[in-house]
């Protein structure tokens, strides 16, 4: 239930996250400023050795604390936080790329999460967390007060009646239950943009890792431009160029041969006929490597529905996408050969008995449309991504598209290839949300 702030689906996640910090704040992070403050500012010496080299080890304390509170917050609440760059700034030798996290702000920001901003945060909503307890447990303290001792922790002469202090009570309860996912939610988001804040990466760092990505994409789109064009060469050269040059040679001797031997004559015209025939047969197979008729004519699901049904084993396909959804061609192309290209592999290599693909639509916690495409088998796995083999060249021809291909295969099956191309890269927007 996204954008709803109340989501019971979501209570017992923010629950667990909140217990988790409840937890941590009477551990981990009451002992870790604890020990820096008595440590470090406790000593008359700010600057002695010893103070120095322990605000050094809590840098790196700080660092798994806040990957820690990053992990459970993933858990918590889904919407990712921006990754951040630890890349030592010097790289001479060990020492000083360890010593070079003084260097690195990032360091210091998960610090002050972990030794000020953090605890500051826990104390204030697991307080709240703790008054809407207070509120929902008085009332049945105070009847257990009663049936056991005979006494009142609240005189109701002060509030009226005993009815006015039995309203008093189940209105307290009642408004705790209310508040409480109210409260979950609440504080679950206030740690979710501190996190956000403190210990996710800089802008400036994700536009340069966002160049580096795009220069390896255009990098990997012109590699797998240049692989299939000399595909494409062997394979006319090996085929339909054969084909002609027979063809010729055959009608050169039906030629010869027409007034002295008419039957040897009609012979090789029907042998160049066939020639002819497996020629143009050739070159329609080799033109489903530029665009095959039906993908232009009929769209991507007509088209893989055709491939599906013309592969030697068993495809099932499950195609989740809404209606009027309009992709751009250079999307419906490449992922049309990525898929004939992952078939293919599994027809010859994986000795599978079944595959099936799935394509669909998927939306991250950013609001970033993707297009998923995933291709499985059950064959005996052990399928690699290696220079200069089919799933190298796939991988590149997604990053091409501002996209990613992933293979997932263990040794023994089962094989799966998920491709996750961005939709906005291309203008495929979808004019309608699945």
């Amino acid at each position: 239930c996204p954008g709803r702030v109340w989501c019971p689906r979501r209570s017992p996640r923010d629950f667990g996250y909140m217990a988790l910090t409840a937890v941590l704040l009477c551990t981990l992070y009451f002992a870790f400023p604890a020990v820096l403050g008595i440590g470090g500012f406790g000593s008359r010496d700010v600057l002695n050795p010893f103070t120095l080299l322990l605000f050094f080890v809590a840098l790196f304390v700080a660092r798994w604390l806040g990957q820690f509170e990053k992990l459970r917050m993933s858990w918590a609440d889904p919407r990712p936080i921006r990754p951040v760059d630890w890349t030592p700034r010097w790289q001479q030798n060990w020492w000083t790329r360890t010593g070079s996290a003084v260097a690195n702000p990032h360091y210091w920001l998960y610090l002050l999460h972990a030794v000020v901003v953090y605890p500051m945060a826990a104390v204030v909503t697991v307080g709240a967390g703790l008054l809407l307890a207070v509120g929902f447990l008085w009332p049945v303290v105070a009847v257990l007060a009663y049936v056991v001792a005979g006494t009142y922790l609240v005189d109701p002469n002060g509030i009226g009646s005993i009815a006015g202090l039995g309203t008093l009570a189940l209105l307290s309860m009642a408004a705790s239950v209310l508040l409480f996912p109210l409260w979950l939610r609440g504080s679950v988001l206030a740690h979710y943009w501190i996190d956000h804040g403190l210990l996710g990466g800089f802008r400036a760092e994700v536009l340069e890792q966002r160049v580096a990505g795009l220069q390896a994409s255009r990098a990997g789109a012109v590699t797998a431009e240049g692989q299939a064009l000399r595909q494409i060469e062997r394979d006319l050269h090996d085929g339909p160029q054969q084909r002609l040059v027979r063809l010729r040679m055959d009608l050169a001797s039906a030629e010869r041969s027409f007034e002295k031997d008419p039957e040897r004559a009609k012979r090789l015209i029907a042998e160049a006929s066939g020639h002819a025939q497996d020629a143009l047969d050739e070159l329609r197979a080799l033109s489903r490597g530029f665009a095959p008729p039906i993908l232009l004519d009929r769209g991507l699901v007509a088209a893989l529905e055709a491939l599906c049904a013309r592969s030697p084993i068993p495809v099932g396909l499950d195609v989740r996408l809404p209606d009027g959804l309009e992709l751009a061609s250079e999307i419906q192309r490449n992922v049309y050969f990525t898929v004939s290209e992952l078939l293919t592999n599994t027809a010859k290599h994986a000795g599978a008995s079944a595959a099936g693909v799935y394509l669909g639509l998927l939306v991250d916690a950013s609001g970033t449309w993707f297009l998923t495409v995933s291709v499985t088998d059950d064959g005996r796995g052990g399928a690699s991504p290696r220079e200069g083999h089919g799933i190298q060249g796939l991988m590149g021809r997604m990053r091409a598209l501002d996209g990613e291909l992933t293979v997932n295969s263990p040794a023994g099956g089962p094989t799966e290839a998920t491709a996750r191309i961005p939709l906005g890269a291309l203008n495929g927007v979808p004019t309608h949300r699945a």
